[in-house]
């Protein structure tokens, strides 16, 4: 594969007052000079909030050094943490996991495509846009640090956890992609978070649910999952790194997880890739701890192998209360705890925490999911869509063409890195009023099977839009068997089916027979309408797949259609 274009640095320029500020030390030796042990021991962790009384809980017992948020509406969220910062005796820095965009967890917010789908631009331009575009909105609802961008490299198909969330399966486009997403995080003020270190992509396990393995030898290790690491902490300052629940052969004859592992954090991250941000663990709630150790004494592994922000943890209290013992009994010093807190102030003033707290709540509607960043979001999309496959000279669909639209899915509403959003039958009928669609439950009945055979039989063209997406503790690569057999019957009535996926794309191998694919890899919003844009010809299709879907559908493919 030829080598990537450098981006031009000229598009990575932005207002100075954008950037994150220079560390203020003075600030950080007079706070940490006046805490006490258990003012920093409390910064070490970074519990959920979930209601503003049990955050408070939190806040004023134990001193959390911040709080990590999910699924929310935009107001409410700002109000809430405002009313926590001014709780708190010192400011809580706020994380979110918006990967891909603010929209994925906040109503009202920009949802963007996912990592795979920037990937398939081949564009570091547009990952800067993207992520500058979260930034915004981010600092403008209060967070602070985004657990983004992804850095895995995908190189296993069989991935249930990571798949769209890398941008591929070329460690040099991940690396690249990587840069530019630090790059538009941090200068436009929002911390970046590297995940999952050192490297999530080579495994067939879920960490949510127990201990996986990275199985690459040390050649294919640094070439692959340490690649992207190497050239971003060269190319940018990244202010944090988010650890793997993995256990790295490469890096450890011994059974451990990386976020316990000295030889990963402190002798590879600290010492040989000479990083001192901010070091988070993954959620200490996931199996790939808690099927191996206690709580407690978990905690105490992760700050002995050079971790700094203990996330999710089981219980702040117990918490406390381990690394205290293990200090009394030497197996911490209060000078290791010291080391981590310095950063963790230090990364509160690069985002002005020292210097101001609150947000302007009623300011939110001319910054988050304004009628501007739409359309912006609809340009980065149209960069990513992939035709695949067109064997069948399907495209463009006409206006009045009898169109027959079926949404299949895995699971109904939210999933782990997407909202439960269906509109591109909407955006279908839109562009043809004569549009029929059928929406299929996950189960797939026979009825319903029954019935949207006889649909598909008096069809001129048949799109089936495949939702298969991320599930947490059930991930799968491959199309449901009901819905490879639906498809397979579909055309056995009908051979001019489109089959476009809005996740997933991995799922294409399961149905080779179908000759029209495209490949949205994500449902948000703006992925959605342009792909039924697209069908229609009123837009082009410019991405080629980041990953090797099958040998007939290698890295790289892609028909460009302007």
């Amino acid at each position: 594969m030829k080598l990537l274009r450098l981006f031009p640095l000229l598009l990575f320029c932005s207002s100075l007052h954008a950037q994150l500020l220079p560390p203020d030390t003075a600030w950080v030796n007079q706070t940490l000079a006046a805490m006490t042990l258990d003012e920093k021991l409390g910064q070490l962790f970074m519990p959920i909030h979930r209601t503003v009384e049990q955050s408070r809980q939190l806040v004023e017992r134990f001193h959390v050094g911040g709080f990590w948020f999910a699924r929310t509406e935009a107001r409410t969220i700002a109000a809430e943490l405002n009313t926590l910062q001014q709780l708190s005796k010192y400011p809580l820095l706020i994380s979110v996991d918006f990967e891909k965009g603010a929209g994925t967890y906040v109503d009202g917010a920009t949802d963007l495509p996912v990592n795979m789908a920037l990937g398939a631009s081949r564009n570091p331009a547009i990952a800067y846009r993207a992520a500058a575009l979260t930034a915004r909105e981010a600092r403008a609802l209060g967070v602070h640090v985004n657990f983004a961008p992804v850095m895995d490299v995908n190189n296993n198909p069989k991935n249930p956890i990571i798949n769209t969330r890398s941008y591929g399966e070329d460690p040099r486009l991940v690396a690249q992609l990587a840069e530019a997403a630090v790059r538009g995080y941090q200068e436009h003020g929002l911390l970046a978070t590297g995940k999952h270190f050192p490297g999530h992509g080579n495994t067939d396990t879920d960490s949510h649910t127990r201990l996986g393995v990275v199985p690459s030898d040390a050649d294919q290790f640094e070439n692959i999952e340490l690649l992207p690491y190497r050239h971003t902490l060269e190319k940018t300052d990244l202010a944090s790194v988010m650890t793997a629940h993995l256990w790295i052969r490469a890096v450890d004859s011994d059974t451990i997880p990386a976020t316990l592992s000295p030889n990963a954090m402190q002798r590879l991250l600290r010492e040989r890739l000479n990083f001192d941000g901010v070091i988070y663990t993954d959620a200490m709630e996931m199996g790939g701890i808690t099927t191996r150790y206690p709580f407690e004494v978990a905690v105490v592994k992760a700050l002995q192998a050079g971790c700094d922000v203990i996330l999710f943890p089981g219980s702040v209290e117990k918490g406390i209360a381990a690394i205290k013992e293990a200090i009394r009994d030497g197996q911490l010093t209060e000078q290791r705890i010291r080391e981590s807190v310095r950063r963790i102030l230090l990364s509160k003033t690069r985002v002005g925490l020292h210097k101001k707290r609150l947000v302007d709540v009623e300011g939110i509607p001319q910054v988050v999911g304004t009628e501007a960043n739409y359309p912006e979001a609809k340009e980065i999309a149209a960069a990513c869509l992939t035709l695949v496959k067109d064997d069948a000279k399907l495209l463009p669909l006409k206006s009045t063409t009898r169109t027959a639209v079926f949404t299949i899915a895995n699971v109904e509403g939210p999933s782990m890195v997407s909202r439960g959003l269906v509109t591109f039958p909407a955006d279908m009928q839109r562009l043809n009023p004569a549009v029929v669609h059928q929406r299929l439950s996950p189960s797939l009945t026979a009825d319903e099977m029954m019935r949207a055979i006889e649909v598909a039989r008096t069809a001129e063209v048949v799109v089936i839009a495949a939702y298969v997406r991320i599930v947490l503790h059930a991930g799968t690569v491959e199309l449901p068997p009901a819905h490879a057999e639906f498809v397979q019957r579909v055309l056995t009535v009908n051979p001019n089916v489109v089959l476009v996926s809005f996740g997933n794309p991995y799922i294409g191998a399961s149905v080779p027979g179908v000759p029209t694919y495209v490949c949205a890899y994500d449902n948000a919003r703006a992925l959605q309408e342009v792909a039924a844009e697209a069908l229609f010809g009123k837009v082009g299709f410019n991405g080629k797949l980041p990953v090797t879907v099958s040998e007939e559908m290698p890295y790289g493919k892609g028909i460009t259609k302007r």
